[in-house]
């Protein structure tokens, strides 16, 4: 099996809950050769204090990048990859650190790219506090809704997801890829701060690029959904999701398709949004759609 360097590169912010598992497991996998690039975003708990300690505990390499600010997931990224690119890694494993590994997933992922003959690769997720509940069973991107879908997303795993093959979108919270890839593709795009930072990334490599990006079944690992940002349904999700929806779009939705888009967001607004969400959420909403809109004219 191929044993070139990865460097695995995580962004923390508040992270200290969920890093003793993401410590722990890692230092458990039959895959040795990496390097842990950790970017600290400012963390106004003990993250970085705990991640020491932690670090001293395990059999792996690992490097602080300490920020003085939050400078979000995506430029977080940005810099851990640069730092792991700088070392001579041969390969980025973007990952949260509210994860679970067993101990053969990145040894796993390696075989089923070097087995797929592809430049990137995602694992099966479940949600970690329902072990047999998928996450994500590799993705893709909806046409109307100009956004992106899990494979499997809230199903009981019965064997439905177990086929390796080619996808078009997986999220970022734990993709390996070729380091040559960031040469023909570039940097994570750092305005969107954090959700659809992954999506225009990969949009940019698979759509419109040229590398092949692959669902590996046989790595797993668990998941802590939203353990860092609030949930799903904070202000803070809220705002990010569909500020960054709006950004996306507005750079790669164009004519008839944008339309359809735009009709659709409307419809969509009025008929699910209005009764789903309180008077507080929905004027957030609202904002962060004019704030998108804002962001990409200027």
């Amino acid at each position: 099996m191929d044993n070139k360097k990865i460097g695995i590169v995580t962004v923390l912010y508040n992270s200290e809950p969920v890093l003793e598992d993401f410590f722990r497991t890692l230092n458990e996998q039959t895959y040795k050769n990496f390097i842990l690039y950790l970017v600290d975003n400012a963390s106004k708990d003990a993250s970085v204090q705990k991640g020491y300690e932690y670090a001293k505990l395990v059999d792996f390499e690992c490097k602080w990048l300490l920020q003085g600010g939050n400078l979000g997931v995506a430029e977080g990224n940005n810099i851990g990859i640069k730092a792991a690119l700088s070392d001579g890694c041969d390969y980025i494993l973007l990952s949260n650190n509210d994860i679970v590994l067993q101990a053969d997933t990145i040894e796993k992922l390696m075989v089923g790219m070097n087995s797929m003959n592809v430049s990137m690769v995602v694992p099966k997720i479940y949600y970690w506090d329902e072990p047999k509940k998928i996450w994500m069973a590799g993705g893709g991107f909806q046409w109307l809704q100009f956004s992106t879908y899990h494979r499997g997303e809230d199903m009981e795993d019965k064997g439905q997801y177990n086929e390796r093959m080619l996808i078009d979108y997986a999220p970022t919270c734990f993709m390996l890829i070729k380091a040559s890839v960031f040469e023909r593709v570039g940097f994570i795009d750092k305005k969107y701060f954090v959700y659809y930072d992954d999506t225009d990334f990969v949009w940019r490599a698979v759509k419109l690029g040229t590398e092949q990006l692959a669902y590996i079944p046989e790595s797993i690992l668990w998941h802590k959904v939203s353990s860092c940002t609030g949930g799903g349904m904070s202000d803070f999700s809220l705002h990010y999701s569909h500020r960054n929806h709006i950004v996306f779009a507005s750079k790669y939705c164009h004519g008839i398709h944008r339309l359809v888009f735009v009709s659709y967001l409307i419809a969509h607004f009025l008929f699910r949004k209005l009764f789903l969400y309180n008077r507080h959420q929905l004027m957030l909403i609202c904002r962060s759609y004019i704030e998108g809109y804002k962001l990409c004219k200027s």
